[in-house]
């Protein structure tokens, strides 16, 4: 494994240490959508996770681009890369500096699954179908989200529990 800027130092991100990521299985019963997402990635975990996105089918360029982007150890960024066919999503939120940056990286990404997900059941962007598609994928993602969204001791404490 490449790793850029010192990123495989585990530290940084969220204002603590960082000894491990957060891994989430979930599915959107009413498209019949599985997700693996994993939060508060830092470079050491890329082979793992490229290895979960080539298994559902992702390869060549975007494959390369998606190895390049997480090896590179920059923070506030992230990856969804989607099945169409099989109806699968691998997304990676990498580590953020602050709960503002997280918001942030987490909305994007949840943007691309939601369009994703209309592109391949070939659901108007345009209307209000995304828009619930969204709030679905929310609702799965919050117990996890949450606390990477807020910085109060007690969030941080949770954060630090499920690494």
């Amino acid at each position: 494994m490449v790793c850029y800027n010192g990123c495989c130092r585990r530290t940084g991100g969220l204002g603590r240490n960082v000894i491990g990521m957060i891994r989430q299985q979930f599915t959107l019963p009413k498209y019949g959508w599985h997700c693996s997402v994993y939060y508060a990635v830092d470079c050491y975990y890329v082979t793992e996770i490229i290895a979960e996105m080539h298994g559902i089918g992702c390869d060549g360029e975007m494959l390369r681009t998606a190895y390049e982007n997480m090896s590179s150890g920059k923070m506030n960024t992230g990856v969804t890369y989607s099945n169409f066919r099989d109806r699968e999503t691998v997304m990676v939120i990498a580590l953020t500096s602050s709960a503002k940056e997280f918001e942030k990286s987490w909305r994007h990404e949840c943007g691309h699954l939601a369009t994703h997900i209309c592109q391949a059941l070939d659901i108007t962007p345009y209307g209000e179908e995304i828009q619930y598609i969204g709030d679905d994928i929310v609702e799965k993602m919050w117990e996890y989200a949450h606390p990477l969204l807020c910085e109060c001791d007690c969030c941080k404490h949770k954060v630090k529990e499920m690494l």
